[in-house]
């Protein structure tokens, strides 16, 4: 038997929703989707997030971007009222840039507490009916001083796609996943599915960099990898491994003037030396512990996903057990799922 929750020290009745949006904001892009009955039926994506905020100072183009997407999946189910819709939001949404900031929690954090740290808030300008804002995780860093710094960690967005793995994948036991893109997060969960702690890298903003807005750019014609080339993506992090980032991102444009290495094997030699960063800090890292037979769980597009699986499974030091994925909407089920442990619902349909 399910007991009501309780929501500021009062009773709150459990809802058996039909309709359900889940708006998921980051640095630059904001995405929002309508499930019904457990299903997707509509989605609705802006190019705004908290980086606009930080660059104007007000929090208006980020409201009114979360408001035409929420306006624009509503309008695409030919929905008019909002009574019996429960919107849920994760992400950089609940940072200081936000619409509502919610202080981290500190790791261990699992679906309990992530359901415990939800608030509501009604924002008249965005919905007309309150949004469930789903709180960050730190690393669990006491002493935290220049020298430890490199132990403290922030996500905010990435525990509900964890969230959403976990369940989408069975996954019961201690394992690690990451989630590639510009900012790379590895987060190490336990055998009770918490969040124990994460690092994370620049890695997406790092190689854009490199391939964009650097000398290599005509080395590589401003363009990432066509397709992954293991001998070329296994060299350049093992030039990296040995003569750093720095004299490895130089030798791409060596290799355009002494060698017959093709544009393409010179983007993956590129981006090798890039992801040798996130492999040699996730052999180092003291922010948790990594066990030589945990599985490894890479989420996300192929690419930096498939290319961190190649380095990882080459390294000596890392576990060949990668496991590789691709979950649609893998932020919504995740926040889906906490709203549900929250007990604010009940799904009438399948996931």
């Amino acid at each position: 038997m399910k007991m009501a929750p309780f929501l500021n020290g009062k009773k709150h009745e459990v809802k058996t929703m039909k309709n359900i949006i889940t708006i998921d904001t980051g640095t630059t892009n904001t995405r929002v989707v309508l499930w019904q009955h457990g299903d997707v039926t509509a989605m609705a994506k802006q190019p705004v997030g908290v980086r606009d905020t930080a660059i104007t100072g007000s929090k208006t183009k980020l409201k009114q971007a979360i408001k035409l997407c929420i306006d624009s999946v509503l309008a695409e189910q030919q929905i008019t009222s909002t009574e019996n819709i429960i919107a849920v939001a994760s992400g950089m949404i609940t940072s200081n840039l936000g619409l509502v900031e919610i202080p981290h929690l500190t790791a261990p954090v699992g679906l309990s507490d992530l359901a415990d740290g939800m608030q509501s808030v009604t924002i008249p300008d965005v919905f007309d009916q309150p949004i469930w804002f789903i709180p960050g995780v730190k690393n669990n860093d006491r002493d935290i001083s220049p020298e430890t710094i490199p132990n403290m960690d922030v996500v905010r967005g990435e525990e509900v796609e964890a969230i959403g793995a976990i369940k989408a994948l069975g996954i019961d036991g201690p394992a690690l996943i990451i989630l590639p893109g510009s900012h790379t997060k590895m987060m190490k969960i336990n055998e009770h599915g918490e969040i124990v702690g994460s690092i994370t890298s620049m890695t997406g903003e790092l190689l854009d960099l490199l391939t964009k807005e650097s000398i290599l750019a005509d080395s590589v014609e401003s363009q990432f990898v066509d397709q992954l080339d293991r001998n070329s993506l296994v060299l350049g992090a093992r030039t990296a491994k040995e003569n750093g980032l720095g004299r490895t991102a130089f030798i791409v444009r060596l290799l355009g003037m002494y060698s017959d290495f093709t544009r393409n094997q010179r983007a993956n030699y590129l981006l090798g030396a890039v992801l040798e960063n996130d492999i040699h800090a996730l052999v180092n890292t003291k922010a948790f512990s990594l066990e030589a037979d945990e599985p490894i769980v890479i989420l996300g597009k192929p690419g930096l996903r498939d290319a961190l699986k190649i380095l990882i499974q080459a390294d000596d030091n890392l576990t060949e057990n990668v496991i590789t994925k691709e979950i649609a909407n893998l932020a919504g089920r995740g926040a889906i799922e906490i709203a549900e442990q929250r007990q604010i619902f009940e799904l009438t349909g399948g996931k």
